[in-house]
């Protein structure tokens, strides 16, 4: 570890006590334009953040137990050497930044999160990716987004097994990505200002791992039949790239609806997905496909501005519910907050 990083953060740890200080940090959702599922084998993948983001706060405690508190899955206290529990791969964040801080710390750490989990949109990485944030920020540690990343992907190997790493990426820098598994994620130059994404939400909860597992256990049984498909669709992602830097967005919401013919070969989709995805088209969407693992959770929508509100409202009768949603050219921030010191009394 660089020796400044380190005298920084052991110099704070002595005061961390002795200061009232708190650090918030914030991280993106994800939808995946095109190549999920085909990311997890080597093909290259699309994906953008989306305005609609978890947070956590970062405290000192005393001693060196993390407790992290949330509204939807409660309390948890870890130490060296804990495991389990839902909020389990939050810790495992944490932890990566306590090993490149090169020390454990006492932390109440809280989080939220307007993600809608297990909804195919990064809930858990964004989550994960915010509290690494909030951590590092408290103990001084500045880390960059691959830092961030890399915490977040940590964590997302409790949750999923075997998780591609898009998510991490993502919700870490924000933008449009490219991403290819064991390759940095590149951020693509595009500008997303006339369009929207509609998100519809199938109300069906379903394991990401599971899916996963399954469509490589197909993989493994049709090689013959598939790996076409996969060659395919790193081609698509390919012509996807080149559209959105060009600003092609009819082109992009065509290869949108190719790429969700073949999640629906690979067994992915179901009857409520494809109301859903037809819905969609036929309300005036550019594009609509299964975004993330499939097999429920939300739909993606590639709008022009102007029709955002139609398509929205067209799902809305037929889906659990729908957002809205601007790109995020922001990934993970995060703030030092001191609180005010009290003045002596007169």
């Amino acid at each position: 570890m660089n020796a400044s990083i380190e005298k920084r953060a052991q110099g704070l740890s002595s005061t961390l006590l002795e200061t009232p200080v708190k650090a918030s940090a914030s991280a993106p959702g994800k939808v995946i334009l095109v190549g999920e599922h085909f990311v997890v084998e080597g093909s290259p993948a699309i994906a953008v953040a989306v305005d609609v983001r978890a947070r956590a706060t970062a405290e000192a405690a005393e001693g060196d137990l993390v407790t992290i508190s949330s509204r939807e899955l409660g309390e948890a206290s870890f130490g060296p050497g804990a495991g389990g529990g839902p909020l389990y791969p939050v810790y495992v964040a944490v932890q990566e930044i306590f090993k490149r801080a090169g020390r454990r710390a006492g932390l109440r750490l809280t989080i939220e999160s307007d993600i809608p989990p297990g909804a195919g949109m990064g809930s858990s990485a964004a989550v994960a990716a915010a509290a690494a944030a909030a951590t590092a920020r408290l103990l001084g540690l500045p880390l960059s987004p691959d830092e961030i990343a890399q915490a977040a992907l940590a964590a997302e190997t409790i949750v999923h097994g075997k998780p591609s790493g898009i998510d991490p990426a993502v919700t870490s820098y924000g933008g449009a990505i490219y991403f290819k598994r064991g390759a940095k994620p590149e951020r693509i130059s595009a500008d997303f200002g006339r369009v929207r994404l509609v998100l519809a939400d199938s109300g069906i909860q379903r394991s990401t791992g599971a899916l996963v597992a399954r469509v490589l256990e197909t993989k493994r049984r049709h090689p013959e039949v598939l790996e076409p498909l996969y060659k395919a669709a790193a081609n698509l992602a390919e012509k996807a790239r080149s559209a959105l830097e060009k600003g092609d967005f009819a082109t992009v919401g065509e290869l949108m609806n190719i790429n969700h013919g073949m999640l629906s070969a690979l067994g992915v989709s179901n009857a409520k997905l494809e109301e859903l995805v037809y819905a969609a088209r036929e309300a005036g969407a550019l594009g609509a496909k299964i975004t993330g693992a499939g097999g429920g959770g939300m739909i993606v929508a590639l709008c022009w501005s102007e029709d955002a509100e139609r398509v929205a409202r067209a799902l809305s009768g037929i889906a659990a519910r729908t957002i809205i949603a601007p790109v995020s050219e922001k990934g993970a921030t995060s703030a030092l907050a001191r609180a005010p010191t009290s003045r002596p009394s007169s």
